[in-house]
């Protein structure tokens, strides 16, 4: 008890046949500001504070609590009138004495401070990849209208033996060409970089965590003068997610989208729930993907790759690592297309609470 006294965090026992804390240590105080000799006074009111959306959370897991089936950490949210929101890490632990009495313990650890700055990074991760994605479809855009003008100029040009119009035409469409190529291997090498990273999943609201890269995307395309539309469920929906990876993999999904999408036509993404989980929907009225191409689309190097409609090119790994992804979360991604009508393709990814409990558990992509 030493040890648990000593500690920053909060240690705690909990008897759960008699229904009150026989043990808080020092903690308890500065981390929950309550009174160490009154917890048991104060519990009701510490777990109204409890966040609404993580009361039945918390409930779901304190049946498998009280079983000695509890995963190894759990993030909870409370709420209080006029301060910051607080997180708090639960390490729980079960034990059952010689006597048969059931005891919960744990140890509540206060993350509030590394979710503020993780949720930052993730915002600033988010609309950076939004950004590459705007300005990959938009700068290499206009280089693949020069490379193509500067095509058409070399063949109908009819110039002096000795003049350099060709030679610079030439020149000019190499560069484009060039150019095109090193700004959409950039953002390839990003995404790939992206994926091949530690996963580290989360417990989040998805409207709130991919409002942000859409309303990027959004306005972006509205710049270049495409339709794009997204919409987002009405009540929270959580799920566990690595919020940089999902944004990666919906960035990717749009702007295939969009890379087979002719001018005028429209790209939608719709979130909302589904009986187990959360449904990522995106759509697009484009050319549409051949029967006899689906069944290879995920595959490493996809026989299925084709060069978008303004030159796009492709290296034949993003849908499958965006599948990877998604099989990571213990999610499913498919596909329904028909030729000449455009795409959907539907990502979904079970709640929280379905998910089998890692937090902090890495896994690598295996490119």
């Amino acid at each position: 008890m030493d040890q648990a006294e000593a500690s920053a965090h909060v240690q705690f026992v909990y008897d759960v046949a008699a229904g009150h804390v026989v043990f808080v240590n020092d903690a308890y105080e500065p981390v929950l500001h309550g009174q160490q000799a009154q917890v048991n006074e104060e519990l009701p009111a510490l777990l109204a504070h409890l966040h609404p959306d993580d009361r039945h959370y918390l409930a779901h897991y304190w049946k498998l609590w009280v079983r000695g089936q509890m995963p190894d950490e759990v993030e909870i949210r409370l709420l209080r009138p006029e301060q910051p929101e607080q997180t708090l890490c639960l390490t729980p632990h079960f034990y059952r004495t010689a006597e048969g009495q059931a005891l919960v313990a744990g140890s509540l650890r206060d993350i509030s401070a590394a979710k503020r700055y993780q949720e930052n990074a993730d915002t600033f991760n988010t609309r950076k990849n939004a950004t590459l994605e705007i300005l990959s479809h938009d700068v290499s855009g206009a280089f693949v209208m020069v490379q193509q003008i500067a095509e058409f100029l070399r063949e109908e040009v009819q110039a002096p033996a000795d003049s350099r119009v060709l030679e610079m035409l030439r020149v000019l469409e190499a560069t484009s060409r060039s150019s095109v190529k090193m700004i959409r291997d950039l953002v390839n090498i990003e995404f790939l970089a992206s994926a091949n990273t530690d996963l580290k999943r989360d417990r989040v609201e998805v409207g709130a965590v991919l409002r942000a890269p859409l309303e990027e995307l959004q306005r972006g395309q509205a710049l270049l003068g495409h339709r794009f539309a997204y919409s987002l469920p009405a009540e929270p929906v959580y799920a566990a997610l690595d919020v940089n990876k999902m944004t990666q993999v919906l960035t990717n999904l749009i702007s295939n989208a969009i890379k087979f999408t002719p001018d005028g036509g429209q790209v939608t993404v719709a979130v909302e729930p589904c009986p187990n989980g959360i449904r990522v929907q995106v759509r697009d009225t484009g050319i549409g993907i051949p029967a006899h191409l689906q069944p290879h689309l995920f595959e490493r190097f996809t026989p299925a790759r084709r060069p978008g409609l303004r030159g796009e090119q492709t290296t034949g790994l993003g849908l499958m690592l965006c599948k990877t992804i998604v099989e990571w979360h213990q999610g499913t991604i498919s596909v329904a297309s028909t030729e000449g009508q455009g795409s959907t393709f539907t990502v979904e990814i079970p709640h929280a609470e379905a998910v089998a409990s890692s937090v902090g558990a890495g896994r690598k992509a295996a490119l």
